[in-house]
């Protein structure tokens, strides 16, 4: 191959190299030519999920300039073994030097790239596993553990919402606070650990009569309340009949020993034009209290309160 043959090699790969790829000169004020290395060429899509990954895009503008000199420089081996001397013009000598200084550098490139990609996927990864233990750390704290029902707090967010929902849309909401009777007896006679035991039979045989958009939470002691969404009096009334029912025919087994669950007491008050959630809750409590009253082992509203007491 001819010296011109090799330094019009050298300075058309060069230029394609340049305007192709990623390498180009511009003029800066402090220096007379800077070397910068730009975006490679958009990724084929047929080349696969490795296209897409600028280390593996710029390794193979990396691969290609690197043949190219290759290239050059073994035409030049070829023409010294054949005993012909090769004189590259400066140009392509200075390009061939930029060339390879480019290489060297984008090697950094890549793996400083590599690097940092590693570093930010153990960050993911613990920014992820953060995320997972946050939630689970919120759920536990809207979460009684006893009864593996929505707590107190979750009560009052859901309420918030199902009022705010109501009072818009104009569709009714019941709410009823429920109180195991004579629980401190049952404790005293059983032991604590069957109270524990009632409690959470209560909660899951109250969830399986409930519906799916109901909330039933536990309130506090052996207090639960619901929130019937959708639900008049009538119809609070009779979800809370259907469930004393249920609750008459399954025993509690403790041990071989079967247990009859204890009867509850029941206030249900449904949501008025502008109430408050604290008006809401009082009536409903107020209800309970009626129940209590009357003698146990009741449903009751605040339509049955004296005026007086009506909040």
């Amino acid at each position: 191959m001819s010296e011109l043959r090799i330094n019009q090699l050298v300075q058309g790969e060069a230029r394609r190299q340049l305007s192709e790829f990623f390498l180009y000169t511009q003029s800066r004020p402090d220096t007379a030519v800077a070397l910068v290395i730009a975006e490679p060429p958009p990724p084929d899509q047929s080349d696969g999920m490795d296209a897409a990954d600028p280390a593996t895009r710029l390794e193979r503008c990396i691969s290609m300039q690197a043949r190219a000199i290759n290239l050059v420089e073994s035409e030049q081996r070829a023409l010294r073994e054949a005993g012909r001397a090769s004189h590259l013009d400066q140009s392509s000598v200075e390009i061939l030097a930029l060339l390879k200084d480019a290489i060297r550098h984008e090697h950094t490139v890549v793996q400083n790239y590599r690097e940092l990609r590693a570093e930010v996927d153990v960050l993911r990864a613990e920014r992820d596993s953060l995320a997972v233990a946050l939630r689970h750390t919120e759920a536990l704290s809207l979460t009684d553990e006893l009864t593996d029902l929505p707590n107190r707090r979750a009560f009052v967010q859901r309420l918030d919402q199902e009022l705010s929902r109501s009072q818009r849309t104009g569709k009714p909401l019941a709410m009823v606070l429920l109180d195991i009777d004579k629980f401190k007896a049952i404790n005293d006679s059983f032991g604590h650990y069957v109270g524990d035991m009632i409690l959470r039979c209560y909660a899951q045989n109250m969830a399986q009569e409930l519906r799916q958009h109901d909330l039933l939470a536990r309130y506090g002691g052996e207090e639960f309340v619901l929130l019937l969404p959708e639900t008049l009096l009538e119809d609070a009334r009779y979800a809370m009949g259907k469930l004393a029912r249920r609750i008459q025919r399954e025993p509690l087994d403790a041990g071989g020993t079967n247990i009859d669950l204890p009867t509850f007491s029941a206030g249900i008050a449904c949501l008025r034009a502008g109430e408050s959630a604290t008006s809401l809750i009082n009536r409903a409590d107020q209800s309970l209290y009626l129940a209590k009253r009357l003698g146990r082992n009741r449903i009751e509203s605040d339509e049955q309160l004296p005026p007086s007491s009506a909040p």
